[in-house]
């Protein structure tokens, strides 16, 4: 059974625009997660990450932005 973003970020109150923002993501590749059409394992690794502390309580919670090559 898929992972269900978009249902576990509203349930936390979070807009699309802030949920990416938390987890250094872009939008635009937030919404690609939610509708299953993006399978790069690092964005959802992040999301879920983020999604996970939030569900267990952690006060805003934020991960560092991804490391980019230089």
């Amino acid at each position: 059974m898929p992972i269900d973003f978009k249902q576990r970020r509203r349930a936390i109150g979070w807009t699309r625009a802030e949920a990416a923002d938390r987890a250094g993501l872009d939008p635009r590749v937030v919404q690609l997660v939610e509708l299953g059409e993006w399978t790069e394992f690092e964005a959802l690794g992040r999301l879920e990450a983020l999604l996970s502390r939030a569900e267990a309580g952690e006060e805003d919670p934020r991960l560092e932005p991804p490391k980019t090559e230089a």
